[in-house]
């Protein structure tokens, strides 16, 4: 058993260090991309969807979740989810990417939970100091001409060359030409899912958590396999056009499962780059309900979805809630990657839509402060993504 990783003030302060640049990286990109007018996300500020989302526990559980932060054996909860693209800020659905999914929920006794995933179950770099490098190669190839698709929902290969050479280059600048060259590599690989994909309905893995005294991931998966080939003019806004179809037909829905921590050799806690073995057990179903995007409301849930943050240590590791801190230096450094990006942005205050997670609806007062923040950055012309 992987001891989880407590962090002692000089490591909080190393690793507070490593990822400080992100605050500069928020302006850079906004000089570098022209239809950025404010701060925003780093990565996965293009939103495919977003809005209410419901979660129900499994009524058994593995032994070191039960009683843990959300779960209860059969408790249901409300929040809030969205789906993402993830790299560059915006990017293009047609361009081969990484997919999000996140989905945060609060417990009874008012502690945050979020889930924060990728389309892929292995991280696309193994050490937190190599995600920034990557990061700030995003940043570097945000604006760049040709993008990786056309615009006109079609991928061209020679634009797609062209692009992620601008981003292999910045790598390997940063991180060498061995390690860049390997990141660039990998990044690549993971990438070219979507590129074939036709639905954002994927399954997604998060990185490794803990609890209940064990490190584990959890993966989403969806109830039925719905992904095809895609036709190679899918159209510019074909996976968030598809989602929204899906959603006004019915509830889309996600089976919860828990990846258990193995050994080292199987599921790598140092390894990142490499998928886990699954041994999955289920422990709930994720439910993003039947919806009209085009209505008011679900404007206003998917304007939410896109004001508010996330952070992967948004999380509750044993059942007195009483481990401050990721039990990995990875998800540690997120965590104060995340902190800065939603200071740097002016994120929503959680204060503000808390209500939603008691079941409530989102109501006028913060119906007015979601459309005052949408209409200042079209004020401004900065995208606007949310649909």
């Amino acid at each position: 058993m992987t001891t989880p990783f407590r962090p002692s003030p000089a490591d909080l302060d190393r690793v507070g260090r490593d990822v400080a640049p992100v605050s500069t990286m928020q302006d850079r990109i906004v000089a570098n991309h022209p239809q950025l007018a404010v701060r925003d996300r780093l990565a996965h500020q293009y939103q495919i969807a977003g809005g209410k989302v419901l979660l129900r526990i499994a009524d058994r559980l593995p032994a070191n979740l039960a009683g843990v932060g959300l779960f209860e054996p059969g408790a249901q909860y409300t929040g809030v989810g969205r789906i993402s693209t993830g790299l560059g800020c915006p990017h293009l659905e047609t361009d081969p990417d990484f997919l999000g999914l996140m989905v945060a929920f609060q417990t009874r006794g008012g502690a945050r939970v979020d889930f924060v995933t990728i389309n892929d179950p292995a991280s696309p770099t193994d050490t937190h100091p190599q995600f920034i490098k990557l990061l700030e190669g995003t940043v570097d190839a945000a604006g760049a001409e040709p993008p990786f698709g056309s615009g006109a929902g079609e991928l061209d290969l020679a634009n797609l060359a062209a692009s992620n050479t601008r981003l292999a280059v910045s790598l390997v600048g940063s991180l060498g030409l061995v390690q860049g060259a390997k990141t660039a590599g990998h990044v690549l690989r993971q990438t070219l899912r979507t590129a074939k994909s036709t639905t954002a309905y994927q399954t997604y893995w998060t990185g490794i958590v803990e609890a209940g005294g064990v490190l584990g991931k959890f993966m989403f998966e969806p109830t039925s396999d719905e992904n095809r080939s895609r036709p190679l003019r899918p159209g510019e806004r074909y996976l968030s056009d598809e989602w929204r179809q899906r959603q006004a037909r019915g509830d889309i829905a996600f089976t919860l499962h828990w990846l258990p921590f193995i050994d080292e050799r199987a599921t790598s806690t140092t390894d990142l780059t490499e998928a886990w073995e699954q041994r999955p057990e289920l422990v709930g179903q994720v439910v993003f309900p039947r919806t009209d995007a085009a209505s008011p409301e679900g404007k206003l849930w998917a304007a939410l979805a896109a004001e508010m943050g996330a952070n992967q240590g948004n999380w509750v590791a044993d059942a007195d809630n009483s481990i401050p801190e990721p039990g990995t230096e990875f998800t540690l450094a997120r965590k104060l990657a995340y902190r800065r990006s939603q200071a740097g942005r002016n994120v929503l205050p959680e204060a503000a839509y808390a209500h939603v997670f008691r079941g409530e609806e989102i109501g006028p007062a913060l119906a007015a402060e979601l459309e005052r923040r949408r209409e200042a950055k079209r004020a401004a012309s900065h995208v606007d993504m949310a649909p």
